[in-house]
Formats: structure tokens, sequence, C-alpha cells
């Protein structure tokens, strides 16, 4: 009777395969970390647990960045980033530009007016 209580209490030793269909089960929401740890007899930290190393064995390959395309803070210097925040300036003014002369002209088409000022023409008087 003594060998029935042990072996009852003996957890069973889980492959990584089905560490990680109990983690997918989790992470797909077909299962919370309460009604997973009732049906597999399992601990919140032993999930956790599980959950760091399904991060670290599938999907971080996914998320690390490459370490040719970053550069290091250090690299980076103030000018640098005046100098770029100059350029997205300067490109956004000029698209805003080109939105307004394309406006503009669609205005001018479709109305039969003219819009745009003629730099040649004398004042009227009032």
């Amino acid at each position: 009777m003594n060998k029935r209580k042990l072996k009852e209490n003996v957890k069973e030793a889980f492959s990584s395969l089905k560490k990680r269909k109990v983690v997918e089960e989790i992470r797909s929401g077909m299962l919370s970390i309460k009604q997973s740890t009732k049906q597999y007899q399992l601990s919140v930290s032993n999930l956790q647990a599980w959950h760091r190393w399904y991060y670290r064995t599938r999907l971080l390959k996914y998320y690390r960045p490459k370490s040719a395309f970053l550069k290091k803070p250090s690299q980076i210097t103030v000018e640098q980033l005046k100098q770029e925040l100059a350029q997205a300036q300067l490109a956004q003014v000029k698209l805003q530009h080109t939105a307004l002369e394309t406006m503009i002209s669609v205005a001018e088409k479709q109305l039969n007016i003219e819009i745009r000022k003629k730099y040649g023409s004398k004042r009227s008087r009032s």
C-alpha cells in the first residue's frame, strides 16, 4: 500500500514535445494557466519555467534583431540625430508642398477658375 501512495505522489517526467504542447495550448488560449495546472497536475512555477524554455528555444531566434542592422548607441551622436531630424522635416515640407500644388491643380481643373496668383498682373483698385 505504501508503494501505491508513493507512485501516486511521483510526478511524471514530461518530454520536450509534451512541454511544448502544454505551452502552446496556453499561448493559443485553449487553456488557462489554472486549467492547465489542474489538467496536467503542474505548479504555476513549472509552467513559467516551461514558458521561458519555450521562449528561449522556439521564439527568441525569430525576435532577435540582426546585429549588423543595429547601431550601437555610442556610435550615434547628437549631431547625427539633428541631421536626420532636419532631413525628415525637409522631406515632410516637400511632401506637403507637393500635396498642396496637386490640390490647387485639381481644383482649377474641376472648378474652371484660376487660383494661382499671376505675378505679372496689376493690382485692382478698390
